[in-house]
């Protein structure tokens, strides 16, 4: 009887050494993980606290443009959950057509006359300017006060290249107040218009 107790205490002290082991090891893993939840925490504090300059930058020109857009009723699109869909969604209340005129543009702010595009962003546009001819990039260079408006067709070649080697649908020089509604209602009339045709 007492050879097979510790026949059990024998056997038993490995699953002991196992199970120690492992809750040791449950322990040192779960350490880990809350270590990782919370510098995820922090970093997303930060990134949320301090927006980067372009994001703020694009910001002030959406501002910009709402301020000196009354007859466009603007819906600004901020999705994580379905990437490259453009930043407004636009419908212009055309007094000198007598209809309504309903569009996508996605923003950009850029240095150097550069834009970054994601490749996400280039699908959407492609496919929607297949579709409908709706679609409009509208950049605005830090180098000048004009606004360069282009067609989303054009959108893959705006992500590789100097936008000023592209021909804009329009480019909307100061005052914005006077000049980005119309220039907004002439290219959706006719977005493939170039400058050139344009009245002056």
């Amino acid at each position: 009887m007492a050879s097979r107790l510790v026949g059990r205490e024998i056997n038993s002290s490995p699953l002991k050494k196992n199970s120690e082991s492992d809750f040791v090891l449950s322990r040192e893993k779960r350490f880990a993980l809350l270590k990782k939840e919370k510098q995820s925490t922090k970093d997303t504090k930060k990134r949320k606290s301090v927006p980067s300059a372009s994001r703020g930058r694009e910001s002030t020109f959406w501002k910009n443009v709402k301020d000196v857009t009354p007859n466009i009723f603007w819906t600004r699109i901020e999705t994580y959950g379905t990437p490259g869909i453009p930043d407004l969604l636009g419908v212009l209340r055309s007094k000198k057509y007598q209809k309504n005129f309903s569009f996508w543009c996605e923003l950009k702010v850029t240095k150097n006359y550069r834009l970054n595009i994601s490749p996400f962003q280039i699908s959407w546009n492609l496919k929607r300017f297949s579709l409908m001819r709706d679609n409009f990039i509208m950049a605005k260079a830090l180098e000048e006060r004009a606004v360069y408006i282009f067609s989303g067709a054009v959108v893959r070649e705006l992500a590789t290249v100097d936008m000023r080697e592209l021909e804009p649908v329009c480019v909307v020089n100061q005052p914005w107040a006077t000049n980005l509604e119309p220039a907004l209602e002439r290219a959706l009339v006719d977005g493939s218009v170039s400058m050139a045709n344009w009245p002056k």
